[in-house]
């Protein structure tokens, strides 16, 4: 403080003191000319819990035997909890429904222990758990009498819910993915109802979670803003038009809508086709419901999927909820359908409401076509069709991090919640084991013998194995099985037999080098007179590994005996 500054300080103190007038008594109603608070869009209806655009949850039986003071404590910090952003809003909304659930039977007069231990008898009440914890958490730091402390110590140690199954691993045919023959039936029928019905909306919302498996959340939040093409994309090494997903689940996103970053993925013809057609219905709907012509800066900007319903409740929400023009907020997050609604569409309990302003409804989607490994309609969820595209895209041999990008993943570890496949893993394993194993497979397991004395057999001419070349018969070995052997194509067989003794000095380098020429033969060009077999063609490969392994074994006994090779 300046020195002129410090004596005026120093005789204002005089006067204050003289008047008995402390300092802190000036600061006296400073907000009075504060501009009027906006109204939000979480509060309370008396006991109801209400967010705009996404549901409220009655809370009348919950908090019925509360006193006044701790009911208001806690809708007011429910409120400032989602105002402080630690809950999404739809985790706060799930949030206050187990709240709500768990007081159905009994409403808490005071969060104790035993208040505690009754709550976690609700499922949704331990399936939130540790939400509810931090919440309460949260409440009694700042309103102490709220919770009692042996009840939070009793919800900290208190067992996690389990999750008893685990679709990705589940061989419940209505859990798990889709079979190929499931996927490509629940397609037709879906192009089918397009056919019959023209319902265009709920088309588009299966068709894109049939090829994306998107969430229900990012289907909601899409924005003709998303669909790009042109000069306005980002994969530039790619000619087809991209569509960007707004992203779910992502942890660092200051805003709770479309928040976060942007899941790019290429669009075939067929569906930009149908995203063009749905922005022209949207435009129409728009007019229709609002009697405005959205300028082409404003249809981008509102949602790829809404209903004349919900158009008309958003208008009504930000005129007399928000004081808000709704001709000048066609962009609001309330314009859009709720997740729950799209999660119907996609598992076929409904339609989602129409974009024709003059119909509520669609006609309804037919049943869903039999399931081949149930007897009985097709289930179909977006949780089935993340799993079922996932695992068709492995089996294409797509890398692991590629699908990972694909279904908006930051980490390779959280494709394990999606993609499970037994069967696929051990076709990998062995088409990458194949090459070592092959020629042990495939390798020549019989005896070599230098002389007929070494055979199993010696005296019995019936096991002599001989190799027919022109119009001789060249011996090459003895059969060791002393059952009878009905092999008839001897002696190429014999070669892959274990119970082959072939002679350490036959002519097996004739055998290997008619098999060589016998190959050849398959593989060229068919012409008249060819010994190519087209209705049963021949792989020899087998027999050639076997018999050359054979020709290397006689070599090796032959160099241990001091013989000179022939």
């Amino acid at each position: 403080m300046i020195k002129g500054n410090t004596a005026a300080a120093a005789q204002l103190d005089e006067e204050l003191e003289a008047l008995d007038i402390q300092q802190e008594d000036l600061a006296v109603d400073l907000y009075a000319t504060a501009p009027p608070e906006k109204p939000g869009r979480i509060f309370w209806e008396e006991d109801r819990y209400v967010q705009l655009g996404l549901g409220s949850v009655d809370c009348s039986l919950f908090m019925s035997r509360l006193s006044n003071e701790d009911k208001e404590s806690f809708k007011k910090h429910i409120l400032t909890h989602g105002e402080d952003q630690i809950l999404s809003s739809s985790s706060l909304l799930h949030l206050v429904r187990a709240f709500a659930y768990s007081g159905r039977e009994l409403p808490p007069k005071k969060f104790d222990v035993i208040w505690a231990s009754r709550s976690l008898d609700n499922i949704n009440f331990r399936h939130t758990k540790y939400k509810i914890r931090k919440f309460l958490e949260y409440w009694s730091d700042r309103y102490p009498d709220a919770v009692s402390n042996d009840a939070l110590n009793f919800l900290a140690q208190a067992a996690p819910f389990k999750n008893k199954s685990n679709n990705v691993e589940s061989d419940d045919p209505e859990k798990s993915w889709l079979s190929d023959d499931e996927y490509a039936d629940v397609m037709k029928a879906i192009w089918n109802f397009y056919d019959e019905t023209n319902a265009h909306q709920p088309t588009l919302i299966r068709l894109l979670s049939m090829q994306y498996a998107r969430r229900p959340v990012q289907l909601r939040s899409l924005k003709f803003c998303d669909l790009k093409s042109g000069t306005e994309k980002m994969l530039s090494q790619i000619p087809d038009p991209e569509i960007h997903f707004p992203s779910a689940k992502e942890q660092d996103a200051d805003v709770d809508f479309r928040g976060g970053k942007f899941e790019i993925h290429p669009v075939a013809d067929h569906l930009w086709n149908m995203l063009t057609i749905q922005k022209k219905h949207i435009k129409v709907l728009f007019f229709e419901t609002m009697g405005i012509e959205l300028s082409e800066s404003q249809l981008e900007q509102v949602p790829v999927f809404t209903t004349a319903l919900r158009i008309k409740n958003a208008c009504d929400s930000l005129k007399n909820k928000l004081g808000l023009n709704p001709a000048l907020n066609t962009s609001d997050s309330l314009f859009h359908l709720p997740s729950g609604l799209i999660g119907k569409v996609l598992s076929y309990e409904g339609n989602g409401g129409s974009t024709d302003a003059r119909k509520r409804n669609y006609p309804v989607h037919p049943p869903l076509p039999i399931s081949v490994r149930t007897g009985q309609p097709i289930v179909v969820n977006a949780t089935r069709l993340r799993h079922t595209r996932v695992r068709q895209l492995a089996r294409q041999g797509v890398k692991k991090s590629v699908i990972s990008y694909w279904l908006g993943h930051n980490d390779d570890n959280a494709l394990k919640s999606y993609y499970h496949d037994p069967a696929e893993e051990a076709r990998q394993l062995d088409q990458a084991m194949s090459k070592g194993l092959t020629p042990i497979a495939m390798a020549f397991h019989g005896r070599i013998i230098c002389t007929d004395a070494e055979s199993t057999h010696p005296t019995d001419p019936s096991k002599r194995v001989e190799l027919a070349k022109g119009y001789q018969l060249h011996y090459v070995g003895r059969c060791g099985k002393y059952s009878f052997c009905s092999t008839t194509s001897i002696p190429i067989p014999c070669y892959m037999c274990k119970n082959f003794e072939p002679l350490i000095d036959a002519p097996h380098q004739e055998v290997l080098e008619a098999l060589l020429y016998r190959q050849q033969q398959e593989q060229e060009l068919i012409r008249p007179g060819s010994m190519r077999n087209l209705l049963n063609p021949i792989d020899l490969s087998m027999d050639i590994i076997a018999v050359r392994r054979c020709i290397q074994l006689c070599d090796a006994k032959r160099k241990s005996m001091n013989q000179p090779q022939c």
